[in-house]
């Protein structure tokens, strides 16, 4: 049976990284490399695209279309290509890969408004439909970043996500293989963060990617990501990544509930699943620093669909988590009106309010 009216996975890569050269270059043994060696040289890697897997998973788990996100050394143009191909398939999000490269090459210098101008001219396309994965940085910066300096970095991209009506992505929670450092994004390590952003501009949605779990057993940082959905009624949680028990806190919280949660998944990202079994939770997905690398596509699906399975709640709500909020949020073509429990004070408009919604990128 299939676990919902509408499937939607909002986080999703379809892009992936052959490493062997770039490791031999670095002398790096591709069997023994571990995470850290992963992260030395990964913004450098040329992606491939990983879309004929994707659908192969898609066809597996009856997953109707994902959401196409950039990551690292990936670019908007081979998601965009993807799309075109499958645009009953697909949707793309944007963010500034070249002026990161550019930066990171040294051709010119990081900026917060180099990086919204990037992002400004990929919306007004009309082909992409929020911008993320999280907000923009500066990939060179080794200084130590406060709240204050942030936040200041990610307010020209949230202008540029109020122009366009966009979805903007914020990156919350850690997958504990590469290093951990308040020099990058230092919102992933304080969810809390995102509250002042949520506050300044309460007319652009905003996802916390992950929900504050990217990776790990521990779920401080969720607790940090529900404060800020529970607040502001623009912040949506991303909860693919979630075990079972960790989604009632979220249903019953009355400023929450199934109309706030994004299914998303991190699918295509290099995350095994380390397994404890007859211990809480089970099983969970995080980076393991004392082994080699995962050489196969994890099948995150199959772990995440299961967890969705054995929550005993109406399917209206499921429905909402799977796809309906994701059909809202980003304009999504569904196949028929009405599909979906109503959601009140709406941001953007129902799915199914008119006939039918042309793809984005067709």
């Amino acid at each position: 049976m299939k676990l919902g009216r509408f499937i939607v996975d909002t986080h999703v890569h379809a892009q992936r990284f052959a490493a062997g050269p770039e490791f031999s270059k670095a002398k790096l043994d591709a069997g023994k490399a571990r995470y850290n060696d992963l992260a030395r040289v990964m913004r450098g890697l040329t992606p491939y695209d990983n879309s004929a897997r994707l659908l192969y998973d898609m066809d597996c788990y009856d997953v109707d279309m994902c959401v196409l996100l950039p990551a690292f050394g990936m670019t908007n143009e081979l998601n965009l290509e993807i799309v075109e191909r499958h645009p009953e398939k697909f949707v793309a999000v944007c963010t500034a890969m070249e002026t990161q490269r550019k930066s990171r090459n040294g051709e010119i210098e990081w900026t917060p408004e180099a990086a919204a101008a990037e992002i400004d001219a990929l919306l007004s396309t009309g082909k992409f439909v929020g911008l993320g994965e999280g907000m923009p940085a500066d990939h060179t910066n080794k200084r130590t970043l406060g709240q204050t300096e942030r936040m200041d970095q990610i307010r020209p991209i949230m202008e540029v996500a109020r122009k366009h009506g966009s979805v903007a992505r914020i990156h919350t929670g850690v997958v504990m293989g590469y290093p951990l450092t308040h020099h990058v994004w230092p919102e992933t390590l304080n969810p809390i963060w995102a509250t002042d952003v949520a506050a300044e501009y309460p007319e652009v949605p905003i996802v916390l990617d992950h929900g504050g779990l990217q990776g790990w057993w521990s779920q401080r940082f969720v607790e940090e990501a529900m404060n800020v959905a529970a607040a502001h009624d623009n912040v949506y949680l991303e909860t693919g990544l979630w075990w079972t028990d960790m989604y009632m806190k979220a249903l019953l919280d009355p400023n929450i509930g199934a109309e706030k949660l994004l299914w998303g998944c991190d699918w295509g990202a290099s995350i095994p699943f380390h397994a404890q079994y007859g211990h809480q939770p089970p099983a969970y997905a995080v980076q393991l620093r004392k082994q080699p690398l995962v050489r196969h596509q994890v099948d995150v699906w199959g772990w995440s669909l299961k967890q969705l399975l054995r929550l005993d709640i109406v399917q209206d709500d499921l429905n909402l988590i799977l796809g309906g909020n994701a059909a809202r949020l980003y304009g999504l073509p569904v196949p028929h009106k009405r599909l979906f429990r109503p959601v009140g004070g709406e941001l953007v408009p129902q799915p199914g309010d008119r006939d039918s919604i042309p793809p984005r990128c067709s």
